[in-house]
């Protein structure tokens, strides 16, 4: 190998399911690159077909499309002086691969298969498979298996697809400093993107060159369009053959707030990546549907007001005009003059188009319609308001040609706490990964680069009681609704949440624990009832779960039926109580 070597990433931008298209990108990519002279181009995991594919890469359609696809690529490579990888399914004797391949000079080099699969990658691709038609001067791998892979080459490519999620970058960089210093080696790193499907997750992208434990380039993130980054490097022979392990970080059972990460700096950073995620699924979404507006209810609380901080982010990021935002407020029989003052205030000063629309009289008609005494103020007189306006948004957004942009959060999922067809319901759910005690800090980390009078506002939503205001107020006008009355503290909630799901803690641990978190603040007895609120609640609410539309995994913990967390919806809590 020469004494420098010229490298570049790729992260084309991807139209899941047709490896047509992404050949052509592809192409584009190379055909930029041609007068370069460089000397590996490396393009991420599955760019072929889409590393989203599902079970769409059970049919042969998909993947002869992918044969043709790389034999296309292979031809362009005969006028080419680059050693070009890219991530491809290759099916062989009646088995289906997650493969890496490496063309030059208009020949298959090497073709190396994905070996650490996930368990739903197992459900499509076999491990084993691989091909030598020649001498490859570097290492290949292919996802996470750089993680634990030992090598003597003096350069590695890693082609990945592996969703953001919250300090997952952060983590992958010093990993990738560790790796490269203990091995004196080249790193190149080229991720999928963002315009893979957003269903469940959000890809960013992530294009790294590293060099003996420096990070020398880095590429544009969460980017809707093809980024490419090239660097001149230096090999350096090495001779370790240690394996390097990715840290892990752990959460201090006594941490009464796990969400929240105690350094300001972190917290920061943090939000800042969940807007970033929120936004780029979003806006994946609006591309991929040919929409230019968006459609979302707006209360004066904590979840609107976040949903509609994401969608200012998306319509930037789209170079869409503000007022492309539609936000309707609909006052009911709960509404209170702080909270819709603050939602109306807050869409003028943040500059996108307000709508009203009071759902009063068509709840007093439907109670006619359906024979329920306005004055029995019980679920079906809640319920009825919470539909009336998720009827409103979805209508309105059918004759403008929007979206509805959901806003219920991860700790109201969990809980059940939202209206089944109401709240519960949207064309693309934002906020549903992402716990009540964290979004909480969203809101004030943008109010604290705000401007004075929307930081105002935001601080005024953000010390606003948490209610769905679906009861009347009291004789003063003030809010008698109040979530954390009737269910407990959110942040024990988001406690609980955070240990029974990722740590897979029983009840009985989940109060130990809990009485050393909140140890002064609540007496054991309290923690006990919401404990106890806590699990029926989780049980007895999975079918809303079973259901929840598209939404983006910004953490480790997400409630999704499809990839994240499956559960009967019959199951029974008996046993969990036991303690």
């Amino acid at each position: 190998m020469c004494d420098k070597i010229k490298v570049a990433s790729v992260s084309p931008e991807i139209f899941v399911g047709s490896p047509t298209k992404n050949c052509d990108e592809i192409i584009n990519a190379l055909t930029s690159l041609k007068s370069e002279n460089i000397n590996i181009i490396a393009f991420p995991e599955l760019c072929l077909s889409g590393y989203t594919c599902g079970d769409l890469f059970n049919c042969d359609i998909l993947t002869t499309a992918c044969n043709q696809a790389l034999n296309r690529i292979i031809a362009f490579s005969n006028d080419c002086y680059s050693h070009i990888i890219v991530g491809s399914p290759i099916k062989n004797d009646g088995k289906l691969y997650n493969c890496a391949v490496h063309i030059f000079k208009g020949k298959i080099v090497e073709i190396v298969s994905k070996e650490k699969l996930s368990l739903n990658e197992l459900r499509w691709f076999s491990k084993g498979y691989s091909v030598k038609n020649g001498s490859s001067e570097f290492d290949i791998v292919i996802g996470d298996d750089i993680y634990n892979k030992a090598t003597v080459c003096d350069l590695v490519v890693n082609i990945s697809a592996v969703p953001s999620l919250v300090t997952r970058y952060n983590t992958k960089k010093e990993f990738v400093k560790k790796y490269t210093k203990a091995r004196n080696c080249i790193f190149v790193l080229s991720s999928a993107g963002a315009c893979e499907s957003t269903t469940d997750f959000v890809f960013s992208g992530d294009c790294i060159h590293a060099v003996s434990g420096a990070i020398i380039s880095e590429g544009k993130r969460f980017s809707l369009n093809t980024e490419i980054i090239i660097s001149e490097l230096n090999p350096i022979k090495s001779d370790s053959s240690s394996p390097v392990y990715l840290e892990k970080n752990f959460v201090d059972e006594s941490d009464a707030h796990p969400f929240i990460p105690n350094d300001k700096n972190l917290l920061s950073e943090t939000c800042d990546e969940i807007l970033s995620i929120q936004s780029t699924g979003l806006a994946k979404r609006m591309k991929h549907i040919r929409c230019n507006k968006l459609v979302l209810g707006i209360s004066g609380g904590l979840d609107s007001t976040h949903a509609l901080l994401v969608c200012i982010e998306t319509l930037k990021k789209l170079n869409l005009p503000i007022e492309n935002l539609i936000c309707i407020t609909m006052p009911g029989f709960g509404t209170t003059d702080l909270t819709y003052t603050n939602a109306c205030n807050l869409v003028k000063l943040i500059g996108a188009t307000l709508k009203e629309i009071n759902v009063k009289d068509a709840s007093l008609q439907h109670f006619k319609d359906i024979g329920h005494n306005v004055d029995v103020h019980d679920v079906t007189y809640e319920n009825t308001q919470a539909r009336e306006r998720t009827q409103i948004l979805m209508d309105y957004a059918n004759k403008i040609g929007a979206i509805v942009v959901g806003t219920g959060d991860l700790s109201e999922l969990a809980l059940g706490w939202c209206t089944y067809n109401g709240d519960h319901m949207s064309m693309y759910g934002v906020n549903a990964s992402v716990p009540k005690t964290l979004m909480r800090h969203l809101v004030m980390y943008v109010a604290d680069k705000s401007d004075e009078k929307v930081s105002k506002t935001l601080y005024s939503i953000v010390n606003t009681p948490v209610s769905p205001e679906l009861l009347p107020p009291d004789k003063n006008g003030k809010m008698e609704q109040k979530t954390e009355t009737t269910l407990g503290p959110y942040e024990v909630h988001d406690y609980f949440i955070y240990h029974f799901i990722k740590n897979k803690k029983t009840p009985e641990e989940l109060l130990e624990m809990s009485i050393k978190a909140f140890k002064g603040k609540y007496t054991e007895n309290e923690l006990k009832t919401w404990l106890i609120t806590f699990v029926k609640r989780f049980f007895n609410n999975q079918f809303k779960r079973s259901c929840m539309p598209d939404g983006p995994a910004v953490g480790s913990i997400s409630l999704s039926p499809r990839s994240s967390w499956i559960m009967p919806s019959d199951a029974v809590y008996d046993d969990w109580l036991k303690f």
